[in-house]
């Protein structure tokens, strides 16, 4: 068996998860979902809005990363995020209640602007959502 990679994801206020994990995968800005195993070669990349899983003990869990950078090493991932949540910091009703209203407001969206703030709340509550099922 490989030895495992240390993850830690962090934002500006907190420390929101650091685990020894055997592999990752987080959406990346541009280039999709990297897939991190141990031994991986050091990169720095932007990270777009998704979920971040990861198998721990044999078993996959995810978290939320909104933006940031990822910078991997052999042995050491770092998730610096602009916002992330693990399930556990979710109320799920409030996330279901924001989902409902992300949909409606993009139904209602007369503007460009409007369309693209209504989307942006949608992908939020999507990733929320798909994090609470993982």
């Amino acid at each position: 068996m490989s030895e495992p990679i240390l993850l830690e994801v962090l934002t500006a206020e907190r420390r929101v998860f650091a685990a020894q994990v055997s592999e990752l995968q987080f959406l990346t800005a541009t280039l999709g979902y990297y897939g991190i195993l141990p031994g991986h070669t050091p990169l720095v990349t932007p990270l777009g809005d998704g979920l971040l899983t990861y198998t721990q003990r044999g078993e996959k869990h995810g978290l939320t990363v909104f933006g940031g950078f990822a910078e991997v090493g052999p042995d050491h991932v770092v998730i610096l995020a602009n916002q992330s949540e693990t399930p556990d910091m979710l109320d799920a009703d409030q996330v279901r209640k924001e989902h409902q209203g992300a949909l409606l407001a993009l139904k209602e969206a007369l503007s460009p602007e409007e369309q693209e703030s209504a989307q942006r709340a949608l992908t939020l509550s999507e990733v929320r959502l798909q994090a609470l099922s993982s």
